[in-house]
């Protein structure tokens, strides 16, 4: 697999520009960045929140506890999900969080409701595959990925968090088959497959937009 160090982004003009490790199509509504996979830390990832970071930009408070970090921030990839025309349908309130242990009250039991995406993922020359595919589900739920947006929430945690697997008020993009509820509550344990690619591989992650219903 070759890396995305130095790629070309094309815009809807078809002007041409260097984004590091970052490759936008504008045409498909795709971002595509690299990221260094960390199965490991994922898995002994202690409580509030283990297993639930997908995805984590590289300098964030969060990374240590990450399936995938990359050097892409989260900031970064937001602003180019709204260019693309994703809605965050409100997001995720940090009450979610905050009240997560609270029983009766409404907002931990909140979904992510913007603009769903497709997450791939390859690695050494292989053809990409959903993320989803790669992680086991006890709970039966599965994923379904939407943009949270969240922006207004990153001075709170400076986690990094662009991708979780709960519906989270952190992370750019999130799970709504599972809300925070129930993460604390244990309804599922999201966990590496066995092909799973394994600590330090070097992997590209795609993101595509559909519609915003």
């Amino acid at each position: 697999m070759s890396a995305l160090a130095l790629v070309t982004c094309v815009n809807q003009a078809g002007a041409m520009a260097h984004q590091g490790h970052l490759e936008v199509d504008w045409a498909a509504r795709t971002v595509r960045i690299e990221a260094i996979a960390q199965p490991q830390a994922f898995k002994t990832a202690l409580p509030p929140d283990h297993q639930y970071h997908a995805l984590v930009h590289a300098d964030g408070g969060s990374a240590s506890r990450s399936l995938f970090v990359t050097s892409v921030s989260d900031t970064t990839l937001a602003r180019i999900f709204r260019e693309m025309g994703s809605q965050d349908g409100g997001g995720v309130p940090m009450a979610a969080w905050n009240l997560r242990w609270v029983p009766l009250v409404p907002q931990p039991d909140m979904r992510v409701k913007g603009t769903r995406m497709e997450v791939m993922v390859s690695w050494d020359g292989r053809a990409p595959v959903p993320l989803a595919s790669l992680l086991q589900d006890p709970g039966g739920r599965g994923i379904e990925f939407r943009f949270g947006g969240n922006e207004d929430q990153n001075h709170h945690w400076h986690s990094g968090c662009i991708l979780c697997l709960f519906s989270c008020p952190g992370g750019v993009i999130s799970n709504a088959a599972y809300s925070i509820r129930d993460h604390q509550r244990g309804r599922t344990q999201f966990w590496p497959e066995a092909d799973m690619p394994g600590e330090g591989t070097r992997v590209i992650l795609s993101f595509t937009l559909f519609d915003s219903s």
